[in-house]
């Protein structure tokens, strides 16, 4: 989240006025109290509640999608969650309005309501003559709330705003949204009691402002993509091709001193070769459409694009730069740009091709002069602490926060088990059987926390040229969890353990839960724990990685809808922060024992966790937790 960089001026409108407005306006007492937790919500202090903005869109993108947990202790955090964000919600509308904000007049949301409550009306099952599926009115809910516009009057205009203001939850309803307006207005002869109810207009979805313009690398010259691969093989060589290359040139006469020489001019100071071919292949192409796309519009259609040696200049590396820093600066929803080691990575990539592939010394100083101009924003993963600091800061000052953790994959497990029973939709039951996903993916973490990539592509079944990584030691009790060199980022073979209450969660999802949820989502067959539709994004070069598993998108979706009932605020990564919190509590300065688990070197473990040598961990988490489940350092001992 990026609340601490909310710049506010003089007369803009804050929380601290917000909440003095309520105080003396005589706004109920519980809605005073959800005020008061924003500060807590966004881990700031109440002496920094000024940073937080007044405004509605800032309201929906960053605090009402904050994790809930921090602040309360409710057995359905997601129900609280939602009834503080809807008090805070309706609070600060009337707030905005006693400052002459414009809001919607219940005159503009009768039209809603008249639409609504026809679709609603006439929803169910098309085949037994129902008007409309089930749930085609929910859409319509998130715009009513949010519009300032009659739903007759609605425009692109305003569409754009909500879009803008919306929470990646809220872009889904809105993209829903548009897709029933259309369709609505095409059946308009169907339905003419909805006729003079809706908008008069289809809307456009709007590409999101957050994220760069993305460019296929099938839609540029064919000229230039062919001249660019020829460029990455080259930086790509393998040792086999180089002795090949070697052999021709001494048959060809060339004296073995040049050869030699060349040899050594093109590996440079290469310490190895890349282990995932295809995976570096992505890189150098994501690199080059980064560096080009500031170059050119999408209307020149790549007009003028020569070689990729032309590509390099010190203005396109600048221009790239620049737009780089400057998105990360206007968007809530990405890092920092010096938080974040996007600037490293395509630097990284660009030094390897102009080093390798072009070997043209004047390219490479350019690179390393246009990355010396931008230092303080080209960060390593190594050296990105901020996030492992902040997950770290929240255990230690909320332990109960902790022990949610570490009781994760029991709670999710159970909440799946109450929702299932009396589910009669199958939107209930897919969102009851997902829960029980996501309980099982958390008895992963809290045993070993496990890169996603690791986590999200486990397979328990082999495939040709591929084998499975679960494997059941004995049914229910102990499932083992093996990763081959081949597929951990740092080449070093992985193995978890999952045991106990956790291989139990773990059991239910793998043989109960995960089949009813393929057969109600109509998928086949799948070789993965998690099972889906599409292709991994990055096969690794030494697996034939079949297609089956969950997109990135459902992913998060599905860790999203855990999280609600947590409210840790936890990402699948950042469950490696945690987890190495808990073991520096039980452990203090243990770092070759987290870096073991991690799966990490000590250094690295270090740097993210040794400010205070772990000390401080244990005595902040340890007497809290011990308080409020004494077998919780035995359970952790367990597991590492």
């Amino acid at each position: 989240m990026k609340h601490d960089r909310t710049l506010t001026d003089a007369t803009a409108l804050t929380f601290p006025d917000f909440l003095e407005w309520a105080k003396e306006s005589g706004e109920g007492r519980y809605t005073i109290y959800e005020i008061e937790k924003v500060a807590g919500r966004l881990d700031l202090t109440d002496e920094e509640l000024d940073l937080i903005p007044a405004d509605l869109g800032y309201f929906e993108r960053v605090v009402a999608a904050s994790p809930y947990g921090a602040v309360s202790r409710s057995n359905d955090l997601e129900t609280a969650r939602n009834r503080g964000n809807s008090r805070i919600r309706s609070a600060l509308e009337r707030f905005l309005l006693a400052r002459g904000h414009v809001s919607p007049d219940s005159a503009a949301r009768a039209g809603y309501n008249q639409a609504i409550a026809f679709i609603a009306d006439h929803e169910g099952f098309l085949d037994r003559g129902a008007l409309f599926t089930t749930n085609t009115h929910r859409p319509f809910l998130l715009v009513r709330a949010r519009a300032q516009l009659a739903l007759p009057d609605l425009d692109q205009e305003e569409f754009d705003r909500l879009w803008h203001d919306a929470t990646p939850d809220g872009r889904k309803s809105l993209r829903k949204f548009a897709q029933r307006i259309a369709e609505l207005r095409r059946g308009h002869n169907r339905w003419p009691e909805l006729a003079n109810l809706l908008p008069r207009q289809d809307f456009v979805v709007p590409i999101a402002t957050d994220r760069a313009r993305r460019i296929e690398w099938q839609s540029l010259p064919a000229p230039f993509r062919a001249d660019a691969e020829e460029i990455f093989r080259q930086t790509l060589r393998q040792p086999a091709d180089l002795r090949k290359w070697a052999k021709e040139q001494l048959a060809l006469g060339r004296p073995a001193v040049e050869v030699d020489a060349e040899i050594a001019a093109r590996v440079g100071k290469k310490k190895r070769t890349p282990k995932n071919i295809d995976s570096a292949l992505a890189g150098y192409r994501q690199a080059t459409t980064w560096l080009l796309r500031e170059s050119y519009s999408p209307e020149s259609a790549f007009a003028g694009l020569g070689t990729l040696r032309d590509l390099f200049t010190t203005d396109a590396l600048e221009a790239a730069c620049d737009a780089q820093i400057a998105r990360s600066a206007s968007a809530v929803t990405l890092k920092n740009a010096d938080e974040s080691s996007t600037l490293w990575s395509r630097f990284t990539n660009l030094t390897t091709i102009a080093r390798h592939g072009l070997r043209d010394p004047e390219i490479l100083a350019q690179i390393n002069l246009v990355r010396m101009f931008n230092a303080d924003y080209v960060l390593s993963p190594i050296e990105m602490t901020a996030d492992a600091e902040t997950i770290c800061n929240r255990l230690r000052k909320s332990p109960h926060l902790a022990a949610a953790f570490v009781n994760a994959p029991a709670r999710l497990s159970a909440i799946s088990s109450e929702r299932l029973g009396p589910a009669s939709a199958d939107f209930a039951r897919e969102r009851a059987l997902r829960l029980s996903a996501c309980a099982a993916a958390y008895a992963v973490q809290v045993s070993r926390a496990l890169r996603p990539a690791n986590l999200f592509m486990t397979r328990r079944k082999a495939v040709k040229k591929c084998p499975r990584n679960l494997t059941w030691i004995v049914d229910g009790e102990h499932a083992e969890i093996r990763f081959s060199g081949g597929e951990v980022k740092n080449g070093e073979t992985l193995v978890v353990n999952v045991l106990g209450d956790d291989a139990k969660v773990l059991w239910q999802w793998d043989r109960v839960d995960r089949p009813k949820l393929m057969k109600l989502r109509g998928i086949d067959t799948s070789p993965y724990l998690f099972p889906g539709t599409a292709a991994p994004r990055l096969r690794k070069s030494a697996l034939n990685l079949p297609s089956g598993c969950m997109s990135v998108a459902a992913i998060m979706e599905l860790w999203d809808l855990g999280d609600r009932q947590l409210g840790l605020g936890l990402t699948p990564h950042q469950c490696r922060h945690a987890l190495a919190t808990l073991m520096l509590a039980v452990r203090p300065g243990d770092f070759a024992n987290v870096a073991s688990v991690l799966a990490n070197t000590e250094k690295v473990a270090r740097r993210h966790y040794g400010k205070d040598s772990g000390e401080a961990a244990a005595v902040a988490v340890r007497e809290s937790l011990l308080a409020q489940h004494p077998d919780i350092f035995a359970r952790m001992k367990r597991r590492t």
